[in-house]
């Protein structure tokens, strides 16, 4: 049992909230600047001090117990009473706007999560949201409107190069569970609007394997795609953290071509304002983990 004059460390709770949030220790290390074996200790010093076991290990990943999940409840107020007050006594409550764009293809998957950790920490700077198609937020780049985006691209292709790479998945073909449009002669695809990297890798793969296809829908965002998908009108090319339990993968299907991987660049200029700066690393952790 723990005895009734026990501290909990800061130090542990912070590095307890990353594990948690990251579901991987040796990803949680990377992020507080340890090694595994140190996080590793850390978590069992915590877990001794408490009497309770905090997680479940499940090969490279771990998830809490329901302990841990009490715990966490605990973590998150004494960090950000202890962030709170550092930053009351120490250091200048960070102020100021971020201008932050991002493909509304996946921005609504993963700009929440970057938003929440931010405002967790800087809750005085204020940040404005822009989805939009990658050319159109590399014309704001170019324009001054935005500070930071997010992009598309594919390697040897459309915008690589661009910025700084976070983050690549595969793309695939999806279409309908149990669907017939991909078995069609000439094959229905739903793709992007030009400028789009999906489409044009897409197209190029398809032309290059003699597949016959017909572009039978286009749309600004994957919405307009996949709702084409749920119909069974066509078929699409997705990264695979976009496959519903709706959908199927079709690649090496009926003779399609497998599809190359896709990066998340992140575009920003050399000069930044601080605000900016500390938005900048919050989206680099974001896709730490994934």
């Amino acid at each position: 049992m723990p005895s009734a004059n026990l501290m909990l460390e800061t130090d542990l709770m912070r590095s307890f909230a990353v594990i948690s949030e990251f579901g991987s220790f040796s990803a949680a290390a990377r992020r507080v600047n340890r090694t595994p074996s140190a996080i590793s200790m850390q978590m069992k010093k915590l877990e001794e001090q408490l009497g309770r076991q905090l997680f479940v290990r499940d090969g490279r990943n771990v998830r809490l117990t329901a302990d841990g999940e009490m715990l966490l409840g605990y973590a998150h107020d004494m960090l950000r009473l202890n962030e709170a007050a550092v930053a009351r006594f120490q250091v200048p409550a960070l102020e100021g706007k971020v201008r932050f764009g991002a493909p509304d293809d996946f921005g609504t998957q993963y700009v929440p999560q970057i938003l929440k950790r931010f405002a967790d920490t800087h809750q005085m700077v204020e940040v404005e949201v822009v989805l939009a198609t990658s050319s159109n937020l590399l014309k704001r780049m170019d324009q001054g409107t935005l500070d930071l985006a997010l992009v598309t691209s594919v390697p040897d292709g459309i915008n690589d190069g661009v910025g700084e790479v976070v983050y690549v998945e595969q793309l695939v073909w999806v279409g309908l569970k149990g669907g017939k449009a991909h078995k069609s002669p000439i094959v229905p695809v739903a793709l992007a609007e030009q400028g789009c990297c999906w489409r044009e890798s897409a197209l190029q793969r398809l032309i290059e394997s003699g597949v016959e296809y017909r572009i039978a829908y286009v749309s600004e965002t994957a919405l307009g795609q996949q709702a084409a998908i749920l119909a069974d009108l066509a078929i699409a090319p997705m990264p695979v953290s976009m496959v519903t339990p709706q959908f199927e993968v079709l690649s090496n299907k009926m003779g399609l071509p497998d599809l190359p991987s896709y990066q998340i660049n992140l575009v920003q200029p050399k000069e930044i304002n601080p605000a900016s700066k500390a938005f900048t690393q919050h989206v680099r952790d974001g896709f730490v983990a994934l």
